[in-house]
């Protein structure tokens, strides 16, 4: 059905209606001024006497009438080499039509990535000019056709020289979109039935074309050339960037990083769809390469600043907040993807999460021994967990996801390190130091601890219910009511799951006996793991 060097098709003569509809819109007006400004002369009664006795000239005659109708000089009856006149009279005629359509179609400039445009413009303005102006004369010797599928030739030819010559993906979607848009959808010659076609649903029509294979191939060259540079350059700027004292500098990472990824499909997606998923899998490959080298310097430069005295965890809140920014994103934009790309980037995105958030975990883990060790073994009457928290964990507004996820995490930590001092002081001694009832004290520590938490990251989890349990387990007068307050425990915190031996120390330190303690835990409900009675807490001196 199409000839599969023409997109367009049809390299018939088509009838006078339809050789005005060639590589660019015309209409009726702009037709009627072409005859007006070119062919003045035309209606005049002598040329007409002249053009309609045509049959009676000589061949030489002929030819030197049309050439001087094609604009060439006036001895353009013979070709370069001497030979257009030994031709037959119709390969005169095209070898007329050739080089006159070589001498106006207009030649690139010098700085083409510069002037693409310009030129495209000036290549559709020619040659519809053209076509009017010689639409009255050539139709009515019947070579409009030739015309026609010669300029169809050129702009082919040229098109290929101008991908050849062009260096950036934004010409190269620049010309595939004249291509399509302007070129491809008007010139459906041959095809009548596809003439009222939306250009855009012909995409798949471009794509099967051997310039279009050639163009896609260069795009997506030069798609992964540019995208790997402006990532690059993304990082550059990660890496130059000491502080993060601002919400801007924070959230630039991944604002940059999609904005980059993203731009190339989308300006794609003007050609086609398909072109668009290419163009796109190829960027999620450049951005898979940048994340794993993100993530090897990211552990590092994280690694380094967990070992400070004072670590700014700032950083690992931006580190946190830019893998999960990444990852909806490729979760929501990658599903076009090859499923083995989309694993591996979500799997680095993840990894990333994971080892970020232990370093967070260890540095809460030394800010809570330091300070409960302190509180329960030094005498130190105030509770400066809080204060110490909050100095390394300021509120953060651009992240308050993150910072709800990270304090959870947190808290839960800080409870159950607090439960391990707890239960390797001795009451008594806790008493003499705290000046106070223990369960009361607890239970103060646990409101202390939800307020503070709570500032931070509204709508924490409730870990100090633990504590509060702890404080009601103290005031448990017989087995059967540290029963119901132990599957309480057991029901509402993870705790014991992390630590099986936290619970049977806690019983013991409430003062149970060891046949007491396994009692109390062949009782609790479900297939829950089972907390060991024998604790090594329990082999801790007391203090």
């Amino acid at each position: 059905m199409m000839n599969k060097k023409w997109p367009f098709g049809g390299r018939g003569k088509p009838q006078r209606n339809g050789s005005k509809r060639c590589l660019i819109e015309s209409n009726n007006n702009d037709i009627q001024d072409g005859y007006d400004q070119a062919y003045t002369g035309y209606n005049n009664p002598s040329a007409q006497n002249r053009y309609n006795t045509h049959k009676e000239q000589t061949e030489e005659e002929i030819t030197q009438e049309l050439a001087e109708l094609l604009g060439l000089l006036p001895d353009a009856n013979t070709s370069e080499d001497g030979s257009c006149c030994s031709m037959r009279p119709e390969f005169k005629s095209q070898n007329l039509i050739q080089r006159s359509v070589a001498q106006h179609f207009p030649k690139p400039p010098a700085d083409l990535d510069q002037n693409l445009q310009e030129h495209l413009s000036n290549v559709q303005e020619t040659v519809h000019k053209e076509l009017v102006k010689l639409d009255p004369l050539l139709t009515a010797r019947g070579l409009m056709g030739d015309l026609i599928d010669c300029y169809h030739r050129q702009t082919f030819d040229h098109l290929d020289d101008l991908l050849q010559n062009i260096s950036s993906s934004q010409n190269s979607f620049v010309l595939m979109n004249w291509v399509l848009h302007t070129y491809l959808s008007q010139e459906l010659l041959g095809h009548p039935e596809l003439q009222e076609t939306d250009p855009i649903k012909n995409a798949d029509l471009l794509l099967l074309t051997e310039w279009t294979r050639k163009a896609k191939d260069k795009l997506l060259q030069s798609v992964q050339k540019e995208v790997r540079g402006f990532l690059e350059k993304i990082l550059q700027i990660e890496r130059s960037q000491e502080s993060c004292d601002h919400e801007e500098a924070c959230m630039r990472l991944y604002v940059d990083i999609i904005q980059c990824i993203e731009a190339m499909p989308k300006e794609a997606q003007k050609i086609s769809s398909k072109l668009s998923d290419l163009v796109r899998e190829v960027c999620f490959q450049e951005l898979l390469r940048f994340l794993q080298r993100y993530a090897a310097e990211q552990t590092e430069v994280l690694g380094k600043k967990a070992k400070m005295d004072k670590p700014e965890t700032i950083h690992f809140f931006k580190t946190l907040k830019t893998c999960k920014e990444l990852k909806q994103y490729i979760q929501t934009k990658g599903n076009d993807i090859t499923r083995s790309l989309h694993q591996q980037t979500v799997e680095t995105l993840v990894n990333m999460e994971a080892f970020t958030l232990k370093l967070l975990k260890e540095i809460v883990a030394d800010i809570a021994e330091s300070c409960l060790k302190s509180y329960f073994k030094r005498g130190n009457k105030q509770f400066s967990l809080i204060n110490t928290v909050k100095e390394h964990f300021p509120k953060l507004r651009w992240c308050q996801d993150i910072q709800k996820r990270v304090m959870d995490e947190a808290y839960e930590l800080i409870v159950h390190i607090y439960l391990k001092h707890l239960v390797r002081s001795s009451q008594s001694s806790l008493r003499k130091r705290w000046s106070a009832d223990v369960g009361q004290t607890v239970a103060e520590d646990a409101d202390i601890l939800q307020y503070a938490i709570s500032d931070l990251a509204p709508d924490v989890q409730k870990w100090n219910h633990m504590l509060l349990k702890t404080t009601e387990l103290l005031e448990c007068r017989d087995t059967e009511a540290v029963k119901v307050v132990v599957a309480g425990m057991q029901k509402e915190s993870l705790t014991w799951s992390v630590d099986l031996e936290l619970l049977p120390a806690l019983l013991q330190w409430k003062g149970l006996s060891g046949w007491q303690v396994r009692e109390v835990l062949d009782a609790l409900p479900g297939d829950q793991p089972r907390p060991r009675p024998v604790s090594w807490y329990s082999c801790l001196p007391c203090c």
